[in-house]
């Protein structure tokens, strides 16, 4: 029987720079970013995620991105886009967060860093 484990969509991620900017996360971007590096065609995609190849274009559109679909992106790409944003969040000085559970959101992206897709 297979794990199966339910997270909350992302929220919004607001990183503040060193000179106090406010940059924010932009999920599809991220996604976009390593599927180009990849070589890989959005027909692939829409067939390992189950949908139409325009679900993949909206994909990359989206600054937000539920988490159950994030995972199934990262297994079929072989990456991990959840230490992507730790790694981003690491870097930062100063984050704040629009949700309701933060604390709860950053533990379960960091525990993940230990998980294998």
């Amino acid at each position: 029987m297979e794990n199966s484990v339910t997270f909350p969509p992302f929220p919004t991620l607001s990183v503040k720079t060193q000179n106090n900017k406010e940059m924010e996360i932009h999920f599809g971007q991220l996604i976009k970013d390593e599927f180009d590096r990849q070589g890989r065609r959005a027909t692939w995609l829409a067939a390992e995620l189950n949908c139409n190849r325009s679900n993949i274009y909206s994909i990359f559109q989206r600054e937000n991105i539920d988490a159950q679909m994030l995972i199934k992106i990262s297994q079929a790409l072989e990456h991990n886009f959840f230490q992507d944003v730790a790694n981003l969040l690491d870097n930062k000085k100063c984050l704040t967060i629009d949700d309701k559970e933060p604390k709860k959101l950053l533990q379960t992206v960091q525990n993940l860093d230990t998980e294998k897709f």
